[in-house]
């Protein structure tokens, strides 16, 4: 598959995975929209596409899609340099490997969201990209704004403290999680 089979908008990645989450093409999987991010808001991911051109992307928060089906499972990441689809146990250990000097607070956690929940709830009115005098940081989508009214809001997706609404998972957990599905 190649991105420019989906909607696409760089520095989107919350719009982005919602409308993959719609795709005919994953009709008969199973999806979990995954966040990603730490409670420091600074979490390092490998094989990332970047200004910069490095290869460790630090991120305040990354969204990807979790895609399975009998023995299979896949990750949709977009903005990543690796294959996409790519399988989810690859994905989490190339993405995710650590680096001895990574603090604890920076290795990355995950919310997982059933895909139905994110289609019907989430909203984003796209004020976290717009500075103080609310100019674009990065230009935004051509397709409208993505507001549900249904309470999930991308403020409340980020919250990574003992407060968050949604469980959050350790890489081990996600990581099992994965593995669970082949």
């Amino acid at each position: 598959m190649e991105i420019k089979e989906f909607r696409y908008s760089a520095n989107f990645c919350e719009e982005n995975i919602w409308h993959l989450c719609q795709n005919p093409a994953l009709e008969h999987f199973s999806k979990k929209v995954l966040i990603v991010s730490n409670s420091s808001k600074y979490c390092p991911f490998r094989f990332q596409k970047s200004i910069n051109g490095y290869e460790i992307v630090w991120w305040n928060y990354h969204v990807i899609l979790f895609a399975s089906h009998g023995c299979q499972s896949f990750i949709y990441d977009f903005d990543s340099t690796l294959p996409v689809p790519l399988s989810g146990m690859e994905y989490i250990e190339k993405t995710f490997q650590r680096h001895e000097n990574w603090e604890e607070i920076h290795l990355p956690r995950f919310k997982a969201i059933e895909d139905k929940d994110y289609l019907d709830s989430f909203e984003s009115d796209r004020s976290h990209m717009k500075d103080s005098d609310g100019n674009w940081l990065s230009t935004p989508p051509k397709w409208p704004a993505i507001g549900k009214s249904g309470g999930l809001s991308l403020p409340s997706l980020l919250d990574f403290t003992d407060s968050s609404k949604e469980r959050i998972y350790h890489l081990d957990e996600m990581a099992a999680m994965v593995a669970a599905f082949g």
